[in-house]
């Protein structure tokens, strides 16, 4: 049985400034840029601690986090697309990202996110290799 992760996260408090704030980005492309370089190299680490999960997990077990995915995808990944977006309104959607490679590993990004005018917050992220755990965000 493939064994599965998801990995869900809550924003974290909006009173530091932008550049201490983790799941911010300056605007979409720039979020959008981060997801995809960590996600196809397989740096779920970095993923997950910008994201939210700095002060979620231990370094152990974010690197525990982390050898389960990179021994669920073995190679980085080659191609990406979005698959699914919403928008919700008032600044607020939600997107489904797919990485995949040459071999038959798909990865599942989801995030609900809000574009606050001064910058995009990253409220909620699950990654999964389960295309039903994404789309039942939906």
């Amino acid at each position: 049985m493939r064994f599965l992760i998801t990995l869900l996260f809550a924003l974290l408090p909006l009173g530091a400034t932008a550049q201490e704030r983790d799941s911010y980005f300056k605007d979409y492309q720039d979020y959008a840029r981060f997801v995809d370089s960590r996600i196809m190299n397989r740096d779920f680490v970095e993923l997950i601690q910008v994201l939210g999960g700095r002060d979620e997990y231990t370094i152990e077990q974010l690197n525990g986090l982390n050898q389960r995915f990179l021994n669920l995808f073995p190679e980085n990944f080659s191609n990406r697309a979005v698959i699914r977006k919403t928008d919700l309104g008032d600044g607020f959607s939600q997107e489904m990202r797919v990485y995949w490679g040459n071999n038959a590993s798909y990865n599942f990004f989801y995030a609900l996110l809000h574009d606050r005018g001064d910058g995009l917050v990253v409220l909620t992220f699950t990654v999964n290799s389960n295309v039903s755990e994404v789309l039942g965000k939906f």
